[in-house]
């Protein structure tokens, strides 16, 4: 299941410092504490290597691993051109629980010393940089409390934010006809991870599956004939290999008549590059690359999403008023200071608020699947309702025209009733 939400803030930093201290006592006792372990191969000042974190929390219904090569500090004395106090990096993160798994190559925490009185940000107190995250959910059902926040977050930005840039933007739905099958597949083509194709032997050259030709007649065709090389899995590949996948995915986006043996299938498709949103909350998200693709077959009654997104950031800016009346220095420290206790407790409660993001590629994959679960579903249709309640417009009355139009057997209007009786009594 996933993590219930925090009541409060200060409900929050206790049960913090109440598990903290229980990794702590686990590490001194060099065991397991309530459910909790630390464990660190080697600590120094300034790093600590194979650092594995394991905990049982909520009545032992969620359990969680958290294992790192390296993590590395660095103290700072902050300058008004770089106002960093602390630099804190993680090495080959791997996060695994009962609801998903998480991996990252590195991830760099960067501190700031009043970025706001210095103006380095617009309110943030760290900066966040993820190499390589990769997020792997097994029910949709079950979706981590982080992750459903950062996505109802990000449909949200994309459903009402004002887009400022973008590049391209497409959509694509197909019905059926996406499982692969035989028949589908270009003449020539050899899968080389198939066992069906030929396997050479180190330092032999391949030959057709007849055997060698030694007539001009049979000679066979270039898409047919293998160069002569070596794959990495002991098969051979053949010179139009490349022409032959390029035709295999030649179809993606033309409309193919169903056949009777295609499955009852739906996949909905979004590519967009260089995209900047506002989210009208004094946050910009920029995007160079996202791929996103959900699929839901019936006839197996399974369904999975997957998005690749690279060069992603989640930056905040200033408001409009904050940047055509900046204010003096003295009143920049004194609301420093003022929010900082506010700022304290919004972190407790989104940490992701007190932040800058980026993140250079994030691989997101949902083994299991539902529609009903798709935020964008979940969001769309409370907003048109939304927006109907704001327009005065009746629902029921909507879809019961509707479905009479599609029908024709809509009643005719009290006024055609009474034109139609008048012209009746003339005749």
């Amino acid at each position: 299941m996933s993590q219930p939400e925090p009541d409060s803030a200060i409900l929050f930093a206790a049960r913090l410092l109440y598990l903290t201290s229980l990794a702590v006592w686990s590490y001194i006792l060099n065991r397991p504490v309530r459910g909790h372990r630390l464990q660190i191969g080697h600590f120094s000042w300034s790093s600590a290597y194979a650092v594995r974190y394991e905990a049982v929390l909520y009545d032992k219904s969620y359990s969680f691993t958290f294992t790192s090569s390296a993590v590395s500090w660095r103290f700072h004395i902050p300058r008004a051109d770089n106002p960093r106090w602390l630099t804190v990096t993680l090495y080959d993160v791997i996060y695994t629980s009962s609801t998903g798994d998480v991996s990252t190559t590195s991830l760099e925490s960067v501190f700031w010393f009043f970025p706001v009185f210095f103006r380095f940000t617009a309110g943030p107190w760290m900066n966040v940089t993820i190499d390589g995250l990769r997020i792997r959910v097994q029910k949709s059902t079950a979706t981590p409390y982080w992750i459903q926040r950062l996505r109802e977050n990000l449909v949200g930005t994309f459903l009402t934010g004002e887009f400022l840039r973008a590049d391209v933007f497409r959509t694509s739905v197909r019905f059926a006809g996406l499982s692969e099958h035989q028949e589908d597949k270009p003449k020539g083509y050899t899968d080389p991870r198939s066992k069906l194709s030929p396997e050479v032997p180190d330092g032999a050259v391949a030959e057709s599956e007849t055997g060698p030709q030694s007539s001009d007649d049979n000679e066979p065709c270039g898409c047919c004939a293998p160069n002569g090389k070596l794959g990495s899995n002991g098969h051979a590949t053949y010179a139009h290999q490349e022409e032959a996948d390029a035709l295999a995915c030649a179809d993606e986006y033309k409309t193919q008549p169903l056949r009777p043996y295609d499955d009852d299938e739906l996949r909905f498709s979004v590519l967009a590059r260089t995209v900047h949103i506002n989210n009208t909350e004094g946050r910009i998200y920029t995007f160079g690359r996202i791929d996103a693709q959900m699929r839901r077959n019936w006839v197996e009654d399974r369904g999975s999403f997957a998005m690749v997104a690279e060069e992603c950031r989640w930056v905040r800016v200033h408001f409009p008023f904050e940047r055509v009346a900046p204010r003096a220095w003295y009143t920049q420290l004194l609301s420093s200071i003022l929010h900082f206790p506010i700022d304290l407790v919004r972190t407790f409660n989104y940490p992701v608020t007190s932040m800058n993001l980026c993140v250079t590629r994030v691989d997101v994959t949902f083994d299991s699947f539902r529609l009903r679960d798709a935020e964008l579903f979940r969001q769309g249709v409370a907003l048109v309702r939304e927006k109907a309640i704001t327009s005065n417009i009746d629902w029921s009355d909507l879809f019961f025209d509707a479905l009479l139009d599609a029908f024709g057997t809509r009643p005719a209007h009290p006024m055609q009733v009474d034109r139609c009786r008048k012209q009746k009594a003339e005749s």
